[in-house]
């Protein structure tokens, strides 16, 4: 119901931008409205030489909004220095009238009692129609949008949303290969079959692979395991000596949770919310310690790289991506990129190689019944939210009222299509721009179908879903704000794969409501900002030290040692944090 309503403001929302103050083709322009804007990057200059030339940005600039034409410039920082940039213009006062804040250290409270950015409560009523149904049509984004200050509730940063959860781009991934040709089926004892329709195209890959549990993809622990025991018959008959079942962060855990570290409850090895709506931590729960002695189990039957803890530097899709890579690892959290038959180099170890997704794991095997059988519910995935920004007192009052018009514009259907696609062929018609004219796009980036149902489908001009790089210039995705309607994303994950698509399902099998975006920091006062900063520092150099040996056995997760890390980690306090937490909850609901 609230995606039918979504879509038809959608599609009546241009009817009344005029009205509400958005943009419009009137004649009766007042002055034009200069409105400088730090974003964080930019295009390649293969496309155009400044973000000003960009075709989107350049037709938002034959509009009005709220009676005034406006001329936008971008600061661009040169890529790498994008934090110093943006302190330096901070600290010297030198800052724009809209900054993205990706690269923000302060709050936008500490911001707005340092007289640095406007409180947009008293003017998103009439300036911002569009951008207040969205966020009152979804009440998930409440302890994101709202900051409160003195009791009350505010507006202070301005978000990109997006109607549908965006593919999530990596997650856990196993050699599906490996398990078709070493393994069988665990109820009649029988091979499996595999192979592909067309052997050149992996895309056509098949097989009647089926887990313990009864599906056709790894649910439970109890599938992981069985499938680590096919992997070392592959490392037998393959000659691998240097390889092993899983890599795992270095860490430990992922803070974030997923993949292993909510498979017991559902929560995070740090602080998550809970079904009822209640901030927890997960790093002395029952569930954190069953989840390092199922790790310590493993470890112990080398099943997990022994020198996992010294991978400081790796990312935790890419760890010993070089063994990834050479086909020695049998599981490990990847991208898209690793998906299907596209790590195929030919050799021995990687020819035929089909590299399948699989979703969070679900505990079936350790601890008590309270830990068992849970759908993860804390995990890495992309938000409702995609990045905020702020309009500083840079800008006039007069001009606010002109910047947050020309903003909610991009909160309707029409500007949403405008950065997330580029422009139409009408749209070109008006603006004739000469980078549509060189790439051939003059028909357009993109057309759209009604459908049976009312909803809308978007199809991209095919040269824009073969190459990324050109669909980003040719649209306005730099600016990171506005609305992603329903429709957006399947338009947009038309450049995968088959076998990515497949991937990125598995991944997003359960949705995140438990993990904590790191936005609703931007909620923190500054005497809370301070507060996490210490605490989180502590207990993460404790947990990070600490975890890797109870993995490793070094420490007794099942003895005293186990104790004396609860007491330890709990004399860092991570119960203000909690609090903390808890606070804009409640001051939320």
């Amino acid at each position: 119901m609230r995606k039918a309503l979504i879509v038809l403001i959608a599609l009546i929302s241009i009817t009344c931008l005029v009205s509400c103050g958005g943009g419009s083709s009137s004649k009766s322009a007042k002055e034009t409205v200069e409105i400088t804007w730090w974003i964080p990057k930019a295009e390649d200059s293969t496309y155009y030489m400044s973000y000003e030339e960009n075709p989107a940005v350049r037709y938002l600039e034959t509009m009005e909004f709220n009676g005034h034409k406006i001329d936008l410039k971008f600061t661009v920082p040169i890529s790498g220095s994008e934090r110093d940039n943006f302190n330096t213009l901070l600290m010297t006062e030198d800052y724009r009238k809209i900054f993205d804040m990706s690269y923000c250290t302060s709050s936008p409270a500490e911001l707005l009692e340092d007289g640095v950015i406007w409180d947009l409560t008293p003017y998103m009523e009439e300036y911002m129609p569009h951008y207040m149904e969205i966020i009152r049509s979804d009440e998930s984004l409440a302890p994101y949008v709202y900051n409160t200050i003195d009791g009350e509730k505010k507006i202070l940063s301005l978000y990109s949303i997006t109607n549908e959860t965006p593919s999530n781009f990596m997650g856990l991934n196993y050699r599906r290969d490996w398990v078709a040709k070493y393994g069988t089926n665990p109820v009649t004892g029988q091979k499996f079959t595999y192979g592909y329709t067309d052997p050149s195209d992996y895309n056509t890959y098949y097989d009647d692979v089926v887990f313990p549990s009864g599906g056709n993809d790894p649910i439970y622990v109890s599938d992981w395991e069985w499938m680590f025991e096919i992997f070392e018959k592959a490392f037998a008959d393959l000659g691998i000596t240097d390889g092993y079942c899983i890599s795992i962060f270095y860490k430990g855990y992922a803070e974030s949770g997923g993949n292993f570290d909510s498979a017991f409850g559902g929560g995070t090895p740090l602080w998550f919310r809970n079904p009822e709506g209640d901030a927890e931590f997960g790093g002395t729960s029952e569930a954190m310690r069953t989840y390092l002695q199922m790790m310590n189990n493993w470890y112990n039957k080398g099943w997990l790289d022994k020198n996992f803890a010294e991978h400081t530097a790796d990312q935790i899709y890419a760890i010993e991506s070089a063994k990834i890579n050479s086909g020695k690892i049998g599981a490990f959290v990847g991208r898209r990129g690793n998906s299907g038959g596209q790590m195929d180099n030919g050799d021995k170890l990687t020819e035929g190689i089909m590299v399948y997704g699989a979703p969070p794991a679900i505990n079936d095997v350790y601890g008590s019944d309270a830990v068992k059988n849970h759908e993860p519910y804390s995990l890495y995935q992309y938000s409702h939210l995609r990045g905020n920004l702020v309009v500083s007192t840079k800008a006039t009052e007069e001009e606010l009222k002109t910047i947050l018009s020309m903003l909610d514009y991009l909160y309707t259907e029409e500007g949403g299509t405008l950065l997330a696609f580029g422009l139409t062929k009408e749209q070109n018609d008006v603006l004739q721009d000469p980078t549509y004219a060189k790439y051939n796009l003059t028909e357009g980036a993109f057309h759209r179908e009604i459908l049976a149902d009312g909803s809308i489908a978007y199809h991209r001009d095919v040269k824009l879903v073969d190459d990324n790089d050109l669909a980003s210039a040719m649209a306005a995705k730099r600016l990171t704000i506005g609305y992603y309607s329903p429709g957006f994303v399947p338009a947009l994950n038309e450049s995968y794969t088959k076998c990515a698509l497949y991937n990125m399902a598995q991944w997003d099998k359960y949705y995140n409501t438990g993990y904590i975006d790191k936005a609703l920091q931007n909620q923190f006062t500054p005497e809370e900002a301070a507060t996490y900063s210490k605490v989180y520092a502590n207990v993460d150099t404790y947990m990070s030290q600490n975890i890797p040996k109870f993995i490793s056995g070094q420490l007794d997760v099942n003895g005293a040692d186990w104790d004396n890390y609860c007491k330890m980690l709990n004399k860092y306090s991570p119960d203000k944090i909690t609090k903390i937490y808890q606070r804009i909850f409640d001051a939320v609901k």
